[in-house]
């Protein structure tokens, strides 16, 4: 939940507010997500698919809790399914580079 309300309530709404438009925000907010989750390499490809995703599903709805759930049983699934030695344990930045 202190994801999306990062990434829907405060980056997403800062920049629909300097952008002026709401589906140049869905992309910069989306890049913003898919840049937090470097360098993983499992969790980019599903930052590229589901940042701009859930950033458009904010934009149209303004509801965090459905896309909190999403979040939360997107990655439960695949930390699930994907063994840690090539997710690392859903690692980013140092974690993901020094991870044993």
């Amino acid at each position: 939940l202190v994801q999306e309300f990062i990434l829907q309530s405060f980056l997403f709404l800062h920049c629909e507010r300097i952008l002026k438009s709401g589906k140049n925000a869905v992309w910069a907010a989306g890049g913003l997500f898919f840049l937090a989750h470097l360098p993983n390499p499992v969790l980019l490809i599903e930052a590229a698919i589901a940042g701009p995703l859930l950033c458009e599903l904010f934009r149209r709805y303004r509801n965090i809790y459905p896309l909190a759930i999403a979040h939360g049983l997107v990655g439960l699934a695949l930390a699930v399914a994907i063994p840690d030695v090539i997710h690392h344990q859903m690692k980013v930045g140092f974690g993901y580079l020094y991870w044993r």
